[in-house]
Parts: C-alpha cells; structure tokens; sequence
C-alpha cells in the first residue's frame, strides 16, 4: 500500500490480495505463538521452525509474482507515417535503382531475377582468373 512509484503499475487489487496474505500468515503465526505459549516447556511443540519456514516460502511464492512484476514499456507515440507528396512528374515515371531496374517490382520481397553482372566474380584463387600461371 506503499504510495513509492516503483509500484504504481501494480493494480490495486493485486496490491490487496498481497496485503491479504500477509495479514493471514501474521494471524497464523500469532495463534501458533498462543498455543505454544499456554503449554507446558516438556510437551511437544505445537509451532516449528520448519512451519514457520514453510509459511514464509509459501507468502513468498505468493507475493514475488506480483510485487516484481515489471512496469509496462511505455508505447511509443508515432506520428502517422504518410508518404512526402509527390510532383505529378514524380507520379508518372518510375524510379530507377542503383542497378539501373525501376522500382515497379519493388514490392514483390525479393522475387526479382538478379540481372547479369559484367564484373568478374572475386575468388580465392587469384592466379587463375588473370590467366597467369
């Protein structure tokens, strides 16, 4: 019920079942205390350690979840992307790539066929493609 802002994220009702749980587990370890208290030092315990570690496993298991959960990443606000207005010349000729081909099958996500390169592949083997031996 911190008003810290490290848990502002977490809902309210979360926060309250957590709160629960606490007061709970504080409850039962009061009446354990209680009975132990009123019985004689010789006759057998009725509150462990070992309950009381398994109790304080048991509010962690319950709380950790929801007392770390992470802040949401706050969603970036984007202008909407509209595309810069073009000239009517713009809009009628279709634009050439550094490869010389239009962009009019630039939507096909690579289905292109590569064209033919004049330059000659680079290879590990120099000597063969300057014909010298």
């Amino acid at each position: 019920m911190s008003n810290d802002p490290k848990f502002d994220h977490i809902d309210i009702s979360e926060k309250e079942k957590v709160l629960n749980e606490c007061v709970e587990a504080e409850n039962w370890l009061r009446e354990k205390k209680q009975q132990q208290e009123s019985l004689p030092k010789y006759a057998t315990p009725v509150l462990l350690t070992a309950d009381i570690r398994n109790k304080a496993e048991a509010v962690d298991r319950f709380c950790k979840p929801i007392m770390t959960k992470p802040k949401p990443k706050p969603k970036p606000t984007k202008p909407p992307a509209t595309p810069p207005p073009q000239s009517d010349e713009e809009q009628q000729q279709p634009q050439e790539n550094a490869n010389g081909s239009t962009d009019e099958n630039a939507g096909n996500n690579g289905n292109q066929v590569p064209t033919e390169s004049t330059e000659p592949m680079e290879t590990d083997n120099k000597a063969e493609n300057t014909g010298s031996s």
